[in-house]
């Protein structure tokens, strides 16, 4: 996904690695979070903090679900509620994710 076209971007083809990650596949869902990270930097994406301004320290995971979040709002614009639904559960399966991932690393401490 690098090198993707910034005046090309679409919500599921940027999505498309944390949506075809398998389930239950941790190491594949942490590979598609920083494929899609990365295809949001290499694109130029500014990430904003809820007052609209630059969002410094933000991890691939924050990244990625701000994405999602944004690509629901859109889905439910257009009255794609199902669709919003499907992508409510991928942002459920991210923050599991990452509490797994916080788990053991305070284990590790």
């Amino acid at each position: 996904m690098a090198g993707y076209p910034a005046d090309r971007l679409s919500f599921p083809d940027i999505l498309d690695p944390v949506l075809e990650a398998p389930d239950g596949d941790d190491t594949a869902l942490d590979r598609a979070i920083n494929e899609v990270a990365e295809a949001l930097a290499d694109s130029g994406t500014l990430i904003v903090d809820a007052l609209g301004q630059a969002a410094y320290g933000v991890t691939d995971e924050e990244a990625v679900l701000g994405l999602i979040d944004t690509y629901i709002r859109v889905l439910l614009h257009l009255g794609e509620v199902e669709e919003a639904a499907d992508m409510g559960e991928v942002i459920e399966r991210i923050q599991n994710f990452q509490r797994r991932r916080k788990r053991r690393g305070s284990r590790a401490s």
